[in-house]
């Protein structure tokens, strides 16, 4: 026996309403980028290696982009965990300002200030762009910082 109109018509509500419930499920259970990259920086701005190695997914690259000729890092996987502990062996990190932030998608932009002493008693100010790319779990893909080194303060 085939549907009449008012079956199929209740069949298709039925649908509607599933992909509707499924898609705001995944929306909430789908990480926040912003959210994820603002927890990162406070990571970074505590000095916390240990809780900002958990913002990276197994196979994260992480590059540094100095501007200047030949001066460029690029660090995956367990190896971005080193690179922050080096950095903060060399820097202490007075202040940490993120000057604008932006999200599209699952890619977060911002300029970021940090204000740190050197392990040489230098203090230093960068002013930096910021890129990362998130999965959906809101982990780390990918995430570059261009540097323009000033010193100063």
């Amino acid at each position: 026996m085939e549907p009449n109109w008012k079956q199929r018509l209740s069949y298709a509500i039925c649908a509607i309403a599933l992909v509707w419930s499924l898609s705001l499920y995944k929306n909430q259970v789908s990480t926040n980028p912003l959210s994820a990259a603002q927890q990162h920086w406070q990571a970074i701005a505590t000095a916390n290696p240990d809780l900002l190695i958990y913002g990276y997914s197994d196979h994260a690259v992480l590059k540094r982009s100095y501007n200047v000729p030949d001066v460029n890092e690029t660090y995956q996987g367990f190896s971005i965990y080193s690179a922050w502990q080096d950095f903060f062996r060399q820097y202490d990190i007075k202040d940490f300002q993120v000057l604008e932030q932006q999200r599209r998608d699952r890619t977060v932009k911002a300029q970021i200030q940090i204000t740190a002493q050197s392990d040489q008693g230098l203090m230093v100010v960068w002013s930096m762009s910021y890129q990362a790319d998130f999965d959906q779990t809101g982990k780390i893909i990918k995430e570059v910082w261009q540097t323009n080194p000033e010193l100063g303060v």
